[in-house]
């Protein structure tokens, strides 16, 4: 009787000990795809930094005031006002 109750315990603590050991090797595993999860997240995050510094700059670019200038001359055909002209309206 106490050897069965004994060997019933054996069993018992092998199962908890393989049950453990199976949720170690689980956790392990999951650490390992969260760091290269986050691997993949600090390349992309570099990437998209990249990318914004060139639209950064595109706009920069785009929008600068000698390119307006250049703009308003050349595509529409505007001028420099040289002289500074009153108009009176009367009634």
């Amino acid at each position: 009787m106490k050897k069965d109750i004994f060997t019933y315990i054996l069993f018992l603590n092998i199962f908890i000990l393989i049950s453990i050991c199976f949720e170690i090797i689980k956790i392990r595993w999951e650490f390992t795809q969260e760091y290269e999860n986050h691997a993949y997240l600090k390349v992309a995050n570099n990437k998209l930094a990249e990318i914004n510094l060139h639209l950064k700059t595109e706009y920069y670019h785009l929008s600068s005031p000698a390119k307006v200038e250049r703009h308003a001359k050349d595509i529409l055909q505007m001028v420099e006002i040289t002289e500074v002209t009153n108009i009176n309206y009367e009634k």
